[in-house]
């Protein structure tokens, strides 16, 4: 850097500095046709000048680096908090189904150990009968052992003296009476024996263990779907269950509004947290689930505050959320609607609950609290008068 730079033209020294060609001339240069009307300025003004356009870019790069910084760290931050959610999660998970494990690992234990008790009890009465038949059996053997060997003599006179003095006590104590050689009736100890056999039956834990096992264990899953209050709209058109779990499209005698469609919504609200109900729906041909926005809004009225499921008797299954209806495509028919409301994420979600299979999620803005809302559906000349239930998950749990 301290080498005295010179023109390669003309070996002049670099003097000046062309702004319009930006680079280092000499004198001559200046006054040649290739740098004609070019502007020219002493090489140190053009060094500070340069220097502070250079200042200014190296500023910008180090606020702007310093805003990269910021967000590589920043978005390390979040990768780490994603990471620490996700074992949180792990855990949380890990615990729950540990605890569905231990239940049912307790549960195989108890009904092994009832199987275990039911054979002992059964095996120690079969035990005693084949305890009896061998006692009898090795007496009888024994008898037939005595016997045998005197058939065998070839030796009258020892035979009688055998017979006189064992086989006629034993032969005699084998039979019912007295009678002669031709017509002796002899004493069994067969006929009042019989075979035991092994039955045991442990009722439903041997024919549907696994459904009344799940039964059992719904009584031990926390939390399960929420119980809500309906409120009555005080409507000639709808009727709504004491405790306000049910509503139903009231009979009608007439015709009249024949498509007119009210519902109502719950008493309960929310704004945190995160919630799960289960609707029953049946068979019923046309009905509305879904969430409101607003608690005070009325429910029969179509708002863009709600995100509502339809099944519509003429249309299938509409989602409808800020007013726009969106078709959905399932070939399932449920039973029961499961929604699932995040309030923290902003999430509404529907489920068919017969299987728990994934039927729509929508997102939502409004910061308002939320309600459930239901409408039973058009009248449709009473064939879908059938209610809207809200389930109850209630289980008598005894000591567990």
């Amino acid at each position: 850097m301290a080498k005295v730079l010179m023109c390669s033209d003309h070996d002049e020294k670099l003097k000046l500095f062309c702004e319009t060609c930006q680079k280092l001339v000499c004198v001559i240069c200046r006054d040649g046709d290739k740098h004609a009307k070019h502007i020219f300025k002493p090489v140190k003004e053009a060094a500070q000048t340069n220097k502070m356009v250079l200042k200014a870019a190296l500023n910008f790069l180090d606020k702007e680096n310093g805003q990269f910084k910021s967000l590589i760290q920043k978005q390390k931050n979040e990768i780490t908090k994603t990471e620490d959610e996700s074992k949180t999660l792990l855990a949380k998970i890990s615990a729950q189904f540990e605890e569905m494990h231990q239940f049912l690992r307790q549960k195989e234990a108890e009904v092994k150990k009832q199987l275990e008790n039911e054979e002992k009890k059964v095996t120690e009465v079969m035990q005693k009968n084949l305890s009896l038949i061998d006692l009898r059996f090795t007496e009888s053997k024994k008898n037939e052992d005595i016997l045998q060997p005197a058939l065998e003599t070839d030796q009258p006179d020892h035979f009688l003296q055998w017979w006189s003095e064992t086989g006629f006590q034993q032969t005699e104590a084998m039979q019912t009476g007295r009678g002669t050689p031709s017509n002796i009736q002899y004493m069994s100890k067969v006929n009042d024996l019989i075979v035991r056999t092994g039955s045991f039956f442990l009722g439903p834990h041997e024919t549907h263990l696994q459904f009344f096992v799940w039964k059992e264990m719904l009584g031990t899953i926390k939390p399960v779907p929420e119980s809500l209050t309906l409120k009555d709209p005080r409507s000639a058109y709808l009727k709504v269950s004491p405790g306000g779990a049910r509503i139903r499209q009231a009979d009608r005698v007439t015709g009249l509004y024949k498509n007119f469609n009210p519902g109502t919504v719950s008493e309960e609200n929310f704004q945190t947290g995160q919630h799960y109900w289960e609707i029953e729906v049946g068979e019923k041909p046309d009905w509305t689930v879904g969430v409101k926005m607003d608690a005070q809004l009325n429910a029969a009225k179509s708002a863009e505050s709600e995100i509502l499921l339809h099944l519509k008797h003429s249309k299938g299954y509409v989602l409808t959320c800020d007013g726009k209806d969106t078709a959905l495509n399932t070939r399932d028919k449920p039973q029961k609607i499961g929604l699932y409301l995040d309030c923290e994420r902003k999430q509404a979600s529907f489920y068919n609950a017969d299987n728990m299979s994934h039927l729509a999620q929508i997102n939502y803005k409004l910061m308002k609290p939320c309600c459930l809302t239901l409408v039973p559906g058009l009248y449709l000349g009473g064939i879908n008068c059938d209610p809207l239930t809200v389930c109850s998950y209630k289980f008598n749990t005894g000591n567990r």
